[in-house]
């Protein structure tokens, strides 16, 4: 090979090793302020995800619990009544006005009971209850509902930024990588050994740029 030849040979290696280095800083760039955005994204997801949980297990538990509750004490005024009319019935049938009036009142009482306890359990999460026990209190299920579904998709959101985080990392890997080999390649200027480990430097940094572009997509 002629000298105008190795020249022009050593220019072209020494285009593409610069190039090549500049391309490596340009997506470390890239692909390191993309795995800073995706990892902090994921992360708020989580965070959100988390808390959304929370709010919906406390309101389950808080609604199961106010539920669970208005139902024994209805179940309880059911019985006083029951109980009043049977003991009315026996008044009646043995003749007995003491026992049927008491029954009678026993009655009553059972069916004012009742009533109160309705009105307790509407008012229920109302003053002087503050606003958050308040909410959980009088959660209805599409509301629960609703917060679960808003869980899911944080879940599903930190999923998919965590992954593309990931991908950047394995991008800016690769760049790294690629830059280590173009800096090993200048070393050994033109000649074979040079050129082959030029070539894997540009291949590992076209894998980083596909990566990027995944990343994103």
């Amino acid at each position: 090979m002629s000298a105008a030849a190795r020249r022009a040979h050593g220019r072209q290696f020494d285009i593409l090793t610069t190039v090549l280095i500049g391309v490596v800083a340009l997506l470390a760039a890239v692909l390191a302020v993309l795995q800073s955005d995706y990892g902090m994204a994921s992360s708020r997801a989580a965070a959100q995800a988390a808390r959304l949980e929370g709010d919906a297990s406390a309101k389950l538990q808080a609604n199961g619990l106010t539920r669970d509750a208005v139902l024994r004490a209805m179940q309880d005024a059911l019985a006083v009544g029951m109980s009043g009319v049977g003991l009315s019935l026996s008044g009646l049938q043995a003749g007995d006005p003491t026992a049927q009036a008491l029954g009678d009142a026993q009655t009553v009482g059972g069916t004012r009971l009742q009533a109160a306890i309705a009105e307790t359990a509407t008012t229920s999460g109302q003053s002087p209850v503050d606003p958050y026990t308040a909410g959980l209190i009088k959660a209805e299920t599409d509301e629960i509902a609703a917060v679960v579904t808003l869980q899911n998709a944080a879940v599903d959101e930190a999923a998919d930024t965590g992954g593309r985080s990931n991908r950047a990392v394995l991008g800016l890997s690769l760049a790294t990588l690629g830059g280590v080999l173009a800096g090993i390649a200048a070393v050994l200027r033109v000649g074979r050994p040079g050129w082959l480990t030029l070539a894997v430097a540009w291949t590992l940094v076209a894998a980083s740029a596909l990566v990027a572009v995944l990343t994103v997509v």
